[in-house]
């Protein structure tokens, strides 16, 4: 083509041109896009640019040099010049248009194109779940502001939970989860959907916004199953540091300790090496929620390096409390405890010693039992009030009568528990007072003594000689059949975890 423009340069040349210019000013602005047959047929022959930006000045017509000067519009689409590669530049420098091209959308990226059954109706990605837990301080009320609700919605969702709910009584650490939609209009508040509260293991409350935007609020209670489960371990340092390892809730290891101790003392007799195991029964809820830490029903005991083993079984008298008796049916409670401290450590035994703030060797009437200040201290049994208040060298001192001529004696007090009285009558391992070091004492301790029809004589001969109640009858019989389900259901226990032998 640029060698048939310089062949012809003359005026026969820019005659042919301007004709072609003002042909093409006659044409409509936008050129309708080209269809694949138009484009196959059509003469490919696209306009030329001539090489040489200037033209040498030649006569002309002066219509056909004014219609010559003006430059031609440029068509909306070009088509390819012969021989050119889909996507590769033409002439002019502009990449031609595929056939049959889609129209570009004008959504912006991630939006999707409105239509009318979708418009009033928000998307997933317009809410979102958010869990909250209160802490000190905190209120459903404060809550819902620090998430910036409007306030009358606050109202109205705190109005509609408080028919199912206590707000006051909510626990520090109470999980809400909240569903909330976020609003079309980027400066309104937020909209609350739906609240959850879990109060306790059983409930479940949930505040649901309704079609007409109020609140209203709807309570489930869950099925509640027993599940049996076990742990078992060895004596590595303290009990209570071994029965942790071994996953016994507090709880059930509280538990088995006040039944072991009418025969063991935990802090003499336990060595290194002994064993532990325990049976225990469990409330869940359906969905797999633990409602209580269990309570025991079998537990066993070894001593003494191993030298002496306890089992005990929870069992039910037909008249009567639920307790714990050995497998030859007789009770482990006994007239007198062993101890009336917890876990507490002998420091001084019955007998004469050098006393330790006189200086000089005198009869020590009963036990010291070491404890930290404010350990509570248990009636050795059931009894009536004789004294409590100060004693001299005592301190703060409470004394019980029992029946058969006993009675027991506690003494260094940090106080005395309130309301006890004398005449007040208290039941077995019933709280007295508290560990302390008033009156003539070292340090805090609990001094015990035991008197037998006046006379002070060893509390752990005593205790240990004491009787104890027997099953008989009918109630020996089921309590047989109760030592021999609960022998099997032990096998079938979930182990809770096992500590390392």
């Amino acid at each position: 083509m640029r060698r048939w423009m310089k062949r012809g340069a003359g005026l026969g040349g820019l005659v042919l041109l301007a004709v072609i210019g003002w042909l093409a000013l006659r044409q409509d602005p936008v050129a309708p896009e080209p269809t694949a047959t138009d484009i196959a047929t059509a003469d490919l022959t696209a306009p030329a640019v001539a090489d040489d930006p200037e033209p040498p000045p030649i006569a002309a017509v002066p219509e056909a040099a004014e219609a010559a000067a003006q430059p031609p519009p440029q068509p909306a689409a070009a088509a390819p010049q012969p021989g050119a590669a889909p996507g590769q530049p033409t002439a002019d420098g502009q990449a031609p248009a595929a056939p049959d091209a889609p129209t570009a959308s004008t959504t912006p990226e991630g939006a999707s194109p409105s239509t009318p059954d979708s418009a009033d109706a928000p998307s997933e990605a317009d809410s979102y779940v958010t869990i909250v837990r209160l802490e000190k301080g905190d209120t459903i009320s404060s809550v819902l502001q620090d998430l910036d609700f409007a306030p009358t919605e606050i109202g109205n969702a705190v109005q509609a939970l408080s028919t199912r709910l206590t707000l006051k009584r909510l626990q520090i650490g109470q999980a809400l989860t909240l569903e909330v939609r976020t609003p079309e209009d980027a400066d309104a508040k937020p909209i609350l959907q739906t609240l959850t509260i879990r109060p306790d293991a059983r409930r479940e409350v949930t505040l649901q916004r309704d079609d007409d935007g109020t609140f209203s609020a709807a309570e489930k209670i869950f099925d509640v199953i027993a599940k049996l489960v076990r742990a078992s371990g060895v004596v590595d340092g303290s009990l209570i540091a071994s029965a942790d390892a071994a996953g016994v809730p507090r709880p059930a290891l509280a538990e088995m300790v006040r039944a072991f101790s009418w025969d063991v003392n935990f802090q003499h007799d336990m060595k290194a090496g002994d064993r532990f195991a325990v049976l225990i029964e469990q409330s869940w809820t359906t969905d797999g929620r633990l409602v209580d830490s269990g309570r025991v029903l079998w537990a066993e005991l070894t001593t003494g390096a191993g030298q002496q083993t306890y089992s005990i079984y929870r069992f039910k008298p037909q008249s009567g409390a639920d307790g714990f008796y050995y497998g030859n049916g007789q009770s482990v409670v006994k007239a007198l405890l062993r101890t009336p401290l917890s876990l507490s450590r002998i420091s001084s035994r019955f007998g004469m010693r050098r006393h330790p703030v006189l200086g000089f060797s005198r009869m020590h009437k009963g036990i010291d039992f070491a404890a930290p200040p404010g350990t509570p201290i248990l009636a050795a049994g059931a009894g009536q009030v004789v004294q409590a208040g100060r004693n001299g060298g005592y301190g703060n001192w409470v004394k019980l009568r029992h029946g058969r001529g006993l009675a027991t004696g506690y003494a260094h007090m940090s106080r005395v528990a309130r309301g006890l009285r004398p005449g007040h009558k208290v039941r077995q391992g019933q709280v007295i007072g508290f560990v302390g070091s008033t009156g003539m004492s070292t340090g805090p301790h609990l001094h015990f003594e035991l008197h037998r029809n006046g006379i002070p004589v060893n509390p752990l001969t005593v205790a240990q000689t004491s009787v104890r109640a027997s099953l008989a009858g009918a109630d020996l019989t089921r309590f047989k059949a109760a030592v021999a389900r609960i022998n099997r259901a032990r096998a079938d226990a979930t182990v809770l975890q096992t500590s390392a032998p």
